[in-house]
């Protein structure tokens, strides 16, 4: 397993401006980066022949040559042969896989059932593609790091709390560490979804951000400053924890009422348990103008609405992105939740609705391991979704 920050060429300030620069244009030349980061081109080529030597840029043909003329320059770009990354969300009784090469496009991704809850169960079921993966996955230096997206609270690389996973007590970060020898990394699924809208959809390069994720409970991944806020103990965001006020008095969390479970929940306690037992049934009942799903989902937009638009007034962001697998299916959800804020007084926010949630946190995840084993951990990288 070769690690990247041991090399000293990765270790000095220039190679790091250099490699950026490199991924952030996808396809350039030395001559372009010498313009671009105002460099001697001496240095450039110099950084360029030890990537090279690394194998971490290749060559891909020759660019356009000057309007003086002279030698057409040569194409350079990060080799994504180089290795691979390996992300993995922990979700409630399904486990999702996503293998990425070093530019983040996707070799292979697949989701499975956990047929063993308990903590052991799970981490043999990962393993076990862990090393499928490394056995039909070609590259140069093989497995990189892995990527561990979590339901919960991640403080310091280990789990805080998981409401849906007992851990155990239970180091999964060291376990994998351990078992393949590469970096590995945890982070709240919310979070990285945060990370994904920062690095693959941010096209108007805001640098603040909030991505609500909407799926059993209810998360936000908050960037400000182009950076992840994570708070004092890895808190920030949970505002699915936010309190509101029943019609008896009394107080709940948001999450409780207006996460996708819990509106499932709401309407199988009043229709009955083998009507509504997932999502593709609570919609058909949608479709068919149930009075009972139809008050649920009224509830859900005045509630995600409010969520929003308190959101939005504390962080005072512009763009705000919603991962909900519930509204990319029924859109005309979404579009009421815009409506609604606007009614609010915010017409403003730009509010976006994720095109595939379920991929977004294993793109960020992608995207935390790939700015960690480059040694970029604070470096502005742009993805392109493959």
């Amino acid at each position: 397993m070769i690690d990247l920050k041991e090399l000293d060429v990765l270790n000095r300030d220039t190679p790091k401006r250099i490699l950026r620069q490199l991924i952030n244009d996808k396809v350039t030349t030395r001559a372009q980066i010498a313009r671009d980061l105002k460099l001697n081109k001496s240095t450039v080529s110099s950084v360029y022949d030890d990537l090279k030597d690394l194998g971490i840029i290749t060559e891909v043909g020759e660019g356009e040559a000057s309007k003086v003329g002279g030698r057409k320059p040569t194409n350079i770009k990060l080799n994504s042969q180089f290795g691979y990354t390996i992300s993995i969300d922990l979700a409630y009784h399904r486990v999702h896989f996503m293998v990425n090469y070093l530019d983040t496009s996707i070799i292979a991704q697949e989701d499975l059932d956990v047929k063993d809850p308990k903590i052991e169960g799970i981490i043999d079921m990962v393993s076990e593609r862990i090393e499928h993966y490394q056995r039909v996955t070609s590259s140069i230096n093989g497995l990189l790091g892995i990527g561990i997206s979590i339901h919960g609270i991640v403080r310091d690389n280990s789990v805080n709390y998981s409401p849906f996973l007992d851990m155990d007590n239970v180091n999964i970060q060291q376990v994998f560490a351990q078992k393949y020898n590469v970096p590995v990394y945890l982070e709240n699924e919310s979070n990285l979804t945060g990370l994904y809208v920062r690095d693959f959809l941010n096209s108007d390069r805001a640098k603040n951000m909030i991505a609500i994720s909407i799926h059993k409970g209810i998360g936000s991944g908050i960037i400000i400053d182009n950076k992840l806020f994570r708070g004092y103990n890895g808190e920030a965001g949970e505002i699915g924890r936010t309190l509101t006020k029943l019609p008896t008095g009394g107080y709940t969390t948001i999450e409780k009422i207006c996460s996708e479970d819990a509106i499932i929940n709401y309407a199988r306690e009043r229709i009955g348990q083998d009507e509504v037992n997932n999502r593709q049934q609570l919609l058909a009942l949608l479709d068919k103008e149930n009075p009972i799903v139809m008050e649920a989902i009224d509830q859900f937009i005045s509630e995600i609405s409010m969520l929003i638009y308190n959101a939005s007034m504390n962080f005072d962001t512009k763009f705000i992105y919603i991962g909900s697998p519930l509204m990319e299916e029924r859109p005309q959800i979404f579009q009421l939740i815009v409506e609604k804020i606007k009614s609010l007084g915010k017409a403003d926010i730009k509010l976006i609705l994720l095109d595939d949630a379920d991929k977004a946190c294993l793109l960020g995840s992608c995207s935390m391991i790939t700015h960690q084993v480059l040694g970029l951990e604070s470096a502005d990288l742009t993805f392109k979704n493959k």
